[in-house]
């Protein structure tokens, strides 16, 4: 997914290039050498913290003077997420996107609200995952017990009972997740 900013400031380009360093360092991307370019997070932290913040990021920055003025084009790119974007996900991604705005623009942005919408999402997203994880196993005894009375072969009842439980797993932590 990709997305694009684009905004003019009052003040010289280098000045906005160190805004927008300061910026996204603070809000815990990293900067690339040589580049307006700073990325943040990565495939396998995403999937252990549940953090929105650690989903892999990058952000692209173009700085242009134009008169008094100084246009600013930020290019943001989400690879596919290793898991749905719930709405407080997707809050925070807009919240980081006004207060950039706000940072631009007058020098100040909440940091802690930002930091509170992190909190709230990942809050949200592990009780989903733990509470798929209990309604799972609760779920699947009484199908372990019942193919254990139907005689299946052990291979055929793992691999049916591995089947049920990932489906059932991927549904569950869709709708606890998005509830």
């Amino acid at each position: 997914m990709k997305y694009r900013w684009s905004g003019t400031v009052a003040y010289d380009a280098e000045q906005a290039e160190q805004r927008l360093e300061e910026y996204f360092r603070a809000i815990g991307y990293r900067a690339e050498a040589g580049a307006l370019r700073w990325v943040r997070g990565s495939l396998w932290k995403s999937l252990t913290t549940l953090s929105p913040r650690e989903l892999p990021m990058t952000v692209e920055a173009k700085v242009q003077p134009w008169g008094t003025y100084t246009l600013v084009d930020l290019t943001y790119e989400l690879p596919r997420p290793i898991r749905s974007l719930s709405a407080l996900d997707a809050d925070l991604l807009v919240t980081e996107l006004r207060e950039l705005t706000r940072y631009l623009q007058h020098g100040t942005a909440d940091f802690e609200h930002m930091a509170q919408l992190e909190r709230a999402a990942t809050r949200r997203a592990r009780h989903a995952l733990l509470g798929t994880l209990f309604a799972v196993v609760l779920l699947l005894v009484p199908v372990a017990w019942l193919f254990y009375q139907l005689n299946l072969p052990s291979t055929l009842a793992a691999l049916l009972g591995g089947a049920l439980g990932g489906i059932l797993a991927s549904y569950l932590f869709w709708r606890l997740l998005h509830r």
